[in-house]
């Protein structure tokens, strides 16, 4: 089931409405001679607004938390307002920032006066326009619309081979390693052998248990026994690196260049965890077509691939093949990652965050159909590169 953003940020957290000043308040506080503006387009779980005009810059990693440095120009800032349960993780940002560059936005905590509920971090702002504001709605693509497409899809494959090099021999991922997982015996890391162990965020830690779940309550017998199958293969995943993976690659998410459609950011990364490397491939096949409704059942949804998807999903492999051609030794595991992150984001709704319900026919149309779009799809992609 999609989240509810019929209600109100502050309502779905609990708080009068009157707290939407109150925040703008204490954020104008803190850059006194910025204009500090809501932006039109918000998420389910913050709250964001603009700083323009700033004369502050972000502070260095290593300075201490009272340190203001002024400049005398600074681009404008994002800042969001988060509840507690989905604040970002600083750590996972330095970290995201490390391995995606310029992608991923730099962050650090902004101390204001808050309701004792909410927490603000500061950013900045990455240039583009959401992908959503930009996709095409049609079956065939034309020239232009071609064009656009073949940019968008080599630069998303750009993105996803740079967190290749990064590996769970991370020192982030190594702090949190469980030795008592049942997963791996001997969690003694090695260059050849990576598993589950690494796999430290809320997701990664129950992969194992939400394939079970899913492989016994999934709403029909195929989607049962693929979760089922899946579940089965999961040790081969030791053969692939576990990296950080985006955990909300939806095209809202994905910043482009308004006349390329270049991908120049990604946001959001409150969801972000170390996973194995393909985990968020659910992500390409949000690019490759687009949700429609049924002519002959207009209140059943319909996920409709462009004509052109299959040479799409070529060139991705292509790229990121060209790239990393470690990929090209690995495609059964990394189709084997992808497989289990359209299982984990599509199998289980949204609930106002819960994330623990198994999908259903009657609430969840539009989770059950893309979970059957998305793992019918039949690829060896690299088989012709």
């Amino acid at each position: 089931m999609a989240p509810n953003l019929q209600e109100s940020f502050w309502k779905r957290n609990g708080l009068g409405e009157e707290y939407r000043d109150v925040c703008l308040g204490a954020i104008g506080e803190v850059y006194p001679e910025c204009r500090v503006q809501e932006l039109e387009e918000q998420g389910y779980c913050s709250f964001t607004v603009q700083v323009s005009n700033s004369t502050r810059t972000l502070i260095e990693d290593n300075a201490p938390a009272e340190d203001y440095t002024i400049s005398a120009s600074q681009e404008s800032l994002i800042v969001q307002v988060r509840p507690q349960a989905h604040t970002l993780d600083l750590e996972i940002g330095t970290a995201a920032t490390k391995i995606y560059g310029s992608y991923a936005p730099k962050l650090r905590n902004l101390e204001c006066k808050l309701p004792p509920q909410l927490r603000a971090v500061e950013m900045n702002r990455l240039h583009g326009v959401p992908l959503s504001r930009c996709n095409i709605q049609k079956f065939a693509l034309d020239g232009e619309s071609w064009d656009k497409h073949v940019t968008m899809i080599q630069s998303f494959a750009s993105f996803i081979a740079l967190s290749w090099s990064s590996s769970s021999s991370s020192p982030l991922v190594l702090r949190k390693i469980r030795a008592d997982s049942p997963l791996d015996p001997d969690p003694t890391p090695t260059s050849h052998s990576i598993s589950l162990t690494y796999c430290t965020g809320t997701v990664g830690v129950r992969i194992v248990p939400k394939l079970q779940k899913l492989a016994e309550m999934l709403p029909d017998t195929a989607l049962r026994q693929r979760a089922t199958d899946i579940l089965l293969r999961i040790q081969k995943l030791d053969d692939i690196p576990v990296v950080l993976n985006h955990g909300d690659l939806i095209p809202s998410n994905i910043l482009v260049d308004p006349h390329t459609w270049r991908i120049t950011g990604v946001v959001d990364w409150a969801e972000a965890e170390w996973l194995p490397f393909g985990t968020c491939l659910y992500g390409l096949e949000l690019l490759l077509g687009y949700m429609d409704m049924d002519t002959s059942s207009p209140s059943l949804p319909i996920f409709r691939y462009y004509d052109d998807a299959p040479r799409l999903r070529e060139l991705f492999w292509e790229r990121l093949g060209k790239e990393r051609p470690e990929v090209r030794e690995r495609m059964k595991q990394v189709r084997l990652a992808r497989d289990i992150g359209v299982l984990l984001w599509y199998g289980f709704a949204w609930d106002e965050g819960r994330i623990d319900r198994v999908v259903n026919e009657k609430d969840d149309k539009v989770e059950v159909e893309c979970l059957r779009k998305f793992l019918e799809v039949d690829t060896d992609p690299l088989s012709a590169v």
